[in-house]
């Protein structure tokens, strides 16, 4: 009977083991993540993120907000109206042209360690030390079984910065699909 009642003990805590580690496992992968982009580690860094949703995420939120900001006006001005609709169909090649060439390995690791898509300003040397950011805040959420995402926190209390979806590909590994941008104010014209 004890060794039954051991057997049993020992199954239950290995379900319990695997099933904490599956919960967990977004929150080891990013962690993973970010060790590999602060060590520079762009191959341990890459089988994590899946660089083609990653583009076509940042391509359809870049296009979004185009069609937000150049709207032609309703003054019965055809000429204004094709320069407007000629001059989205520009920006919007334009800004295919310039994901594809920014979704790269040393941007999004970059991204990832600033926990911004804002390039660092400071000076030459500013990105080598790192000492002077601390921890990036966040808060998370799980959506489902196959979608977690983490909100990047900004300076600026109530406010959220860019957001990291990660979905589960297999059992307990994931994979960066999809960052959100935050929502930037509509620029003058």
């Amino acid at each position: 009977m004890k060794a039954i009642d051991f057997k049993l003990g020992i199954a239950a805590l290995c379900v319990s083991a695997g099933a904490a580690y599956w919960y967990y496992s977004p929150l080891i992968a990013l962690h993973q993540m970010r060790a590999a982009a602060q060590d520079h580690n762009a191959e341990s860094f890459n089988a994590r993120v899946d660089y083609p949703r990653l583009r076509e995420s940042v391509k359809s939120q870049l296009n979004a907000a185009m069609n937000e900001q150049v709207k032609p006006g309703n003054d019965g001005d055809d000429l204004g109206k094709a320069g407007a609709a000629l001059g989205k169909m520009l920006g919007m090649a334009m800004a295919d042209k310039m994901v594809d060439a920014m979704v790269n390995p040393e941007f999004v690791m970059g991204a990832m360690k600033r926990g911004s898509i804002a390039p660092r300003r400071q000076g030459a040397g500013a990105d080598q030390g790192d000492g002077g950011k601390p921890d990036l805040k966040y808060t998370s959420e799980r959506v489902g079984f196959d979608k977690y995402i983490m909100h990047l926190e900004t300076d600026k209390p109530g406010e959220r910065g860019m957001s990291l979806i990660m979905e589960r590909h297999g059992f307990a590994s994931w994979k960066l699909a999809e960052v959100r941008l935050p929502p930037r104010p509509a620029a003058p014209f």
